[in-house]
């Protein structure tokens, strides 16, 4: 390995170590304990130097298959510094699930936790049926740990040779909505740029403290919360499961604890914590309220973010304590692209803001083979910079046929809006495969007839999606979570036709109870759910 230079975060890690010693890095609520910084890093060269001896060629794939806590991070940032690449796995996947990225990835060494073990075993098992030969290494917080703690791994860690910036480093599988997912790979210098963006676009500081709810095997957990709290030298207390009551619990009391500043999660968290906010004892529901409204930054990404969501939490003297939810955009491939604004009045209904530092952003007509730069023109978004990924993991003709001149094509359609409020910011219409409906030659978007359901009286949750048919093409059709169970497509059509245009009217209807199907980070796969809900 080579300055430490090209690896940032340790560089980071490091330095806050030094200037801060005692400073909270991790907080693994579910095994009670704090990890400081000064630990952190001897503890990153603790489980560093045990792993060297099972990396001895750069880039080798490892696993890790642990249950949410401080042993994932710290596996991931000791699988950096010795060379390796991460891939992490939910544990909670289906055996089929998890096997597919174990061998897909072609990984030789599986981390697990004592809780994991016999699913790791299964693993090697399957691995070893395709040719694959991997390793099974358990480890614990008392293996990895040492008894005491003082500068020297601090000084060692940070003498440690460099690691290159072009090294693949960490592999997130997409996750699989529109076909088999595929293996994203993010090289060190791109994990850099995402996460220093972050850092510098929603202003962190050493000062912050975030409550982790999310998993992390994905770039929401992951790169959007979990480094960047490292990055900025600030703390990240990490949750395993939501516990609504607990989060709200937890931003009330902060008596010997460092205040909560920062919260992200997906829509479908936040509905859970409005739901639950009447259940509260009635002295505690303002005093909750009031704690919402004194974090610094709240944010709502991986879904789209229902109005009826964001006119609840925002609303003055209301359950989220007049806090304005902070949407973004972003994707496995490309880290975080786009965030609405910082001030109040920039994060507006709708939209998702603005490009990220050093990330470029175009709509692309196909047909004309040109940039769109007229407000409300339907595009393709199309992304470039060094925040980008450079590959699909061995699948040279996918890559290929997702880049053109440079520039990374999303998949997803949007529109430079023309809304006064919003300023020329970007809005989503949705996924080209699955969110943009062809009916009558039509281009209908899901997601704008989703957010204007969901501002119905009674509506919970619901899909839109395109039904295929002889005459219009496909037709626009809605699964829905309501309180009116008696409620009918027709109703729902006449609801509407004060706010859509008659072609974007729904015309098949079906009811589910409690949630539509969704994936742990609140996507819904719309071309398993059409074929569900709607057989031909």
């Amino acid at each position: 390995m080579t300055s430490l230079n090209s690896f940032p975060l340790l560089e980071r890690i490091i330095a806050r170590a030094q200037s801060a010693p005692a400073s909270e890095a991790i907080v693994d609520v579910p095994h009670s304990l704090t990890v400081t910084y000064s630990e952190l890093c001897g503890d990153i060269l603790s489980l560093g130097s045990i792993l060297t001896s099972f990396l001895s060629v750069p880039e080798t794939r490892v696993v890790v298959l642990c249950d949410k806590g401080y042993l994932v991070p710290l596996s991931m940032l000791s699988i950096w510094t010795a060379g390796g690449l991460s891939v992490p796995v939910l544990p909670s996947l289906p055996l089929p699930e998890q096997a597919y990225m174990a061998t897909n990835s072609d990984a030789s060494l599986v981390i697990c936790d004592a809780n994991n073990k016999p699913r790791a075993d299964e693993l090697k098992a399957d691995m070893e049926k395709e040719g694959i030969k991997t390793t099974v290494l358990e480890i614990s917080l008392n293996g990895v740990r040492k008894a005491a703690y003082d500068k020297s791994g601090v000084e060692t860690l940070s003498k440690m040779s460099e690691l290159h910036s072009e090294r693949r480093a960490m592999m997130l599988f997409t996750s699989g909505t529109t076909g088999r997912p595929k293996g994203v790979v993010t090289r060190h210098s791109a994990l850099g740029a995402q996460v220093s963006a972050v850092v510098q676009f929603w202003r962190w500081t050493s000062t912050d403290n975030l409550l982790h709810i999310l998993p992390l095997n994905h770039l929401h957990g992951i790169v959007v919360a979990l480094l960047p709290a490292l990055w900025a030298g600030a703390t990240v207390e990490l949750w395993e499961k939501f516990d609504a009551r607990g989060i709200w619990m937890r931003w009330i009391n902060n008596e010997g604890k460092t205040p909560i500043t920062m919260f992200f999660g997906v829509p479908t968290l936040y509905s859970r914590l409005i739901q639950s906010h009447p259940m509260l004892p009635k002295e505690l529901q303002p005093i909750a309220s009031e704690a919402s409204s004194k974090l610094r930054l709240q944010v709502s990404g991986s879904a789209p973010l229902p109005e009826s969501i964001k006119k609840t939490w925002e609303k003055e003297g209301g359950i989220g304590g007049g806090q304005v939810l902070l949407e973004r955009y972003g994707m496995t491939e490309t880290g975080i692209i786009a965030s609405t604004g910082w001030e109040n009045d920039k994060r507006v209904k709708g939209h998702v803001g603005y490009a990220l530092p050093g990330t470029g952003i175009r709509l692309w007509n196909e047909d004309l083979n040109q940039s769109i730069t007229a407000f409300d023109t339907q595009g393709e978004i199309q992304v470039r910079g060094p925040s980008i990924t450079t590959e699909y993991w061995r699948l040279p003709e996918a890559t290929a046929k997702e880049f053109v001149d440079g520039w990374f094509k999303t998949g997803d359609i949007g529109v430079w809006s023309s809304d006064t409020a919003a300023q020329n910011q970007l809005k989503v219409l949705g996924r080209k495969s699955t969110d943009i409906i062809k009916s009558g030659g039509e281009k209908i978007s899901a997601v704008e007839i989703e957010r204007a359901i969901l501002e119905l009286p009674g509506m919970k949750d619901c899909a839109v999606m395109g039904v295929e048919d002889e005459e219009w093409g496909q037709i626009v059709s809605v699964c829905l979570v309501t309180s009116r169970p008696s409620v009918t497509v027709n109703e729902i059509r006449n609801e509407l036709r004060s706010v859509l245009a008659p072609y974007k009217l729904p015309k098949l209807l079906k009811l589910y109870e409690g949630e539509i199907p969704r994936n742990n980070m609140g996507k819904v796969n719309k071309k398993k759910l059409v074929l569900e809900a709607f057989p031909k």
